[in-house]
C-alpha cells in the first residue's frame, strides 16, 4: 500500500510509544522515534499525543530534528512527572499558571493544537484549572481544548456551553458501556477520541495465547489479525472520530494504515471479535459464528501473501481446528 501524506488518517500515535511503560514491546530508540513520527506524517497521521513528560520531550525532539512541527497537531496533558523506565509513570495534576511555559519548552514549539483536562476530586480546583485553560486559548498559547470522560457527569455540565473540542476516553471491544456516553459527547458538540483499542500490549497478547492454545493457530498470524480486528471495531464506530493508538515499530505504521483502508468490520468479523474477547467461544470453536465468519477480502490477502504455513494458521483461526 502506498501511503498518501495528504490524507488525513483518522488516528492518533499515542505518546506510550515513546516510554517503557504500558506496553508490552521495548520503546521505540532514537532512531526508531524518527523513523515512526516520519513514518506517520508521510501517510497521513498527522495527530500525535504527549501524555506524559518523557513523551512530550521525545516528540518534541523528533518534530524539531526533523522540522516539521507545522504538519504536525499534538496533544498535551496535566501530567508534569518525570520517571526512569523502571519506575510507575506520574499522575495527573491540576494545571497551574507555569504549567504552559513547561509544556511548550519541552514540545520545542509555540502553542499547543490541543489541551487535556482532567477533572479531579476537587470541583474549585477543577473550576479554576478551567479558566486557567481557556486563558491560555485565549492568548494563543492553546488552540483548542480537550476533555477526559470518566461518566456522564462529565458530559451533563457542558451540555449549555461546552468549551471543548474533544472529548476523550477508552473504547474497545470490553468497554461495552461506552457507547451511551460516546454518543452523548457527540450530542454535546464533541468530537471524540478513542483510546485503548488493545487495551493494553499484554492484554492483546493474553488474547492471543489463549486463541493458539485452543487451536486458532499460529500466534503471529493471529496478532495481526486480532490487532486489525480491535482498531477497526474503536474506530468504525459511528461516534468515533480519531482513535489514539501506540505505535512501537515503523511497521505498525502501515498495518495500521491498511486498516483503516479496509473499513468498518463485518457482521461476521464483529461476531467473531466478541466471542473471542469474551471468551466464549472455547467450548466450541466451529460453531455457526466462527464456521461463517471471514476476513475483509484486503486483510485475507494481505495473510494470505506471507505463505502456506500462515494460510493453514488462517484457516484454523476462522473455521476451528481439523477433527
Amino acid at each position: 500500500m502506498k501511503c498518501d501524506p495528504a490524507t488525513d488518517i483518522p488516528l492518533v500515535l499515542g505518546g506510550h510509544s515513546f516510554i517503557h511503560q504500558l506496553g508490552n514491546d521495548p520503546p521505540a530508540s532514537d532512531q526508531e522515534r524518527y523513523a515512526i513520527v516520519e513514518s506517520c506524517l508521510d501517510c497521513g497521521i498527522r495527530w500525535f499525543d504527549t501524555t506524559y513528560l518523557p513523551e512530550r520531550i521525545a516528540l518534541g525532539g523528533v518534530l524539531h530534528g526533523l522540522g516539521r512541527r507545522h504538519e504536525a497537531s499534538i496533544l498535551a496533558w496535566s501530567f508534569f512527572s518525570d520517571f526512569l523506565p523502571i519506575e510507575r509513570v506520574g499522575q495527573p495534576e491540576y494545571y497551574r499558571p507555569g504549567h504552559i511555559d513547561i509544556i511548550l519548552e519541552q514540545l520545542r514549539t509555540d502553542y499547543v493544537d490541543s489541551l487535556v483536562l482532567m477533572p479531579l476530586g476537587d470541583e474549585d480546583e477543577n473550576q479554576r484549572q478551567e479558566e486557567l485553560a481557556m486563558e491560555w486559548r485565549r492568548k494563543g498559547y492553546v488552540r483548542s481544548l480537550g476533555l477526559w470522560v470518566e461518566d456522564l457527569t462529565d458530559v451533563d455540565r457542558y451540555r449549555d456551553d461546552n468549551p471543548f473540542r474533544f472529548a476523550i476516553r477508552p473504547f474497545n471491544v470490553t468497554t461495552a458501556n461506552a457507547a451511551p456516553m460516546l454518543a452523548a459527547c457527540k450530542k454535546v458538540g464533541f468530537e471524540v477520541l478513542a483510546t485503548s483499542p488493545f487495551f493494553r500490549g499484554w492484554e492483546l497478547e493474553r488474547l492471543i495465547a489463549e486463541a493458539s492454545a485452543r487451536g486458532y493457530g499460529d500466534q503471529k498470524i493471529l496478532s495481526s489479525a486480532l490487532a486489525d480486528l480491535m482498531l477497526r471495531f474503536s474506530l468504525f464506530q459511528p461516534d468515533v472520530d480519531r482513535v489514539i493508538v501506540g505505535m512501537r515499530k515503523v511497521e505498525w505504521v502501515l498495518r495500521n494504515v491498511e486498516s483503516v483502508a479496509r473499513g468498518p468490520l463485518t457482521a461476521e468479523e464483529t461476531i467473531w471479535l466478541r466471542k473471542l474477547s469474551n471468551g466464549n467461544s472455547t467450548s466450541n470453536p466451529r460453531s455457526k459464528a466462527a464456521v461463517g465468519f471471514h476476513l475483509h477480502p484486503q486483510a485475507l490477502s494481505q495473510f494470505q501473501s506471507i505463505g502456506g504455513r500462515a494460510r493453514s494458521a488462517l484457516r484454523k483461526l476462522f473455521f476451528g481446528p481439523a477433527k
